[in-house]
Parts: structure tokens; C-alpha cells; sequence
């Protein structure tokens, strides 16, 4: 008997050190499992956070690059970007900071002065009124001073001829000093009789 107690009790011995095993092993197992699926989250966010800063990168590039063009005696805010043309004609955006006229060549008052709280509402920021001098217009038109430049404002008039000549070109009772573009509405986009 006392052989098969000692066996009995080396058996016991046997299996209890093999459940202690097997539990530190398995806490150990769950341990490492823990420890990389932290390391994978870790990584999966910085991977995300790379992809967002690339993209960003990305977009940057391919923003519009600022050229200075003098017009007049002022400097005009132009971008020559050929890829992000609104109107595909290859033509520089007009920043907002550029000097705009808007010209009422209809017999409504008050039209030139509703375009350029349009404008300046769409964020341009140095925007005057006039009248053109050279009779009513049944189609409106947008000069600009500076050629392949303007691009951008053909979007404010869709069906708006445009034209480049010098500002002192443009008939109107308006100073053409440091000016940009001029809009030229017609009764066509006027929006006060609508």
C-alpha cells in the first residue's frame, strides 16, 4: 500500500505541476497575445495617421502656386496652376485680394452694387462698382488685365464672354489703376429684375 500511495502521490505531484504548467503557459500565451494585438493596433494607427499626412502632402502639392503680376502700379495675386483651371481653358486664377470692378451696363440701379456683395460674399475682397459707358449690354462680359489669367471668375458668370484688353480700354467711368478684371453685366445676369 504504501507503494501505491507514493505512486498515487507521485501521479498527484505529476498532474498538479502539469495544471500549474499548462495555466502559467496559457496566461504566457495570453500575455504575448495581448502584447501584439496592442502592437498591431498601434501600428494600424500610425499607418492611418501616415496616409492621412501623405494625403495632405498630396493635396498641398497640388495646390495653386502664387505668382505676382504687376498691373498697373499694383501687384495682383495670380495663380498658374493648369491642373485646377474651373473652366479648363488653362487660364491663372484672379486671387481675392485683387482689385475687381463690376461694371452695370444696364439702365437697372443699383446692379453693380448687388454683383459686388455677390462677390464679395463668394470672399473676393477689393471689389468696386462702376458704369459702363459704351450703352446697355444684352450679354454680359468679363475683361481681364493680364492675359491667361481669370479662369476662376468665368464660374461667378458661365455665359460671360471673356476678353483681355488694358483697363484703360474698358468704357467706363472708373479709374484703371491696379485693376485685375473688370465684370461687365448685361441684362443677362441681371439679378435685380429676376
Amino acid at each position: 500500500m504504501a507503494s501505491k500511495k507514493k505512486k498515487d502521490s507521485t501521479i498527484g505531484m505529476f498532474f498538479s505541476f502539469f495544471l500549474k504548467a499548462t495555466v502559467i503557459i496559457l496566461g504566457l500565451v495570453i500575455l504575448a497575445m495581448s502584447v501584439y494585438l496592442v502592437k498591431q493596433v498601434i501600428l494600424q494607427k500610425n499607418s492611418e495617421a501616415e496616409n492621412k499626412s501623405d494625403e495632405a502632402v498630396f493635396e498641398d502639392d497640388q495646390k495653386d502656386e502664387l505668382m505676382m503680376s504687376s498691373v498697373g502700379d499694383a501687384e495682383v495675386l495670380l495663380y498658374d496652376n493648369e491642373d485646377d483651371k474651373l473652366d479648363g481653358s488653362g487660364k491663372g486664377d484672379i486671387g481675392f485680394d485683387a482689385k475687381i470692378i463690376v461694371l452695370n451696363a444696364t439702365e437697372t440701379e443699383g446692379l453693380a452694387g448687388a454683383w459686388k456683395g455677390k462677390l464679395e460674399e463668394q470672399g473676393f475682397k477689393n471689389v468696386e462698382v462702376g458704369n459702363y459707358t459704351d450703352g446697355v449690354l444684352e450679354s454680359s462680359k468679363i475683361v481681364v488685365t493680364t492675359e491667361k489669367t481669370g479662369g476662376n471668375l468665368q464660374q461667378y458668370l458661365p455665359e460671360a464672354a471673356m476678353e483681355t484688353m488694358s483697363a484703360d480700354q474698358v468704357p467706363s467711368d472708373v479709374s484703371g489703376d491696379g485693376i485685375a478684371a473688370f465684370f461687365i453685366i448685361g441684362n443677362s445676369d441681371n439679378i435685380l429684375a429676376e
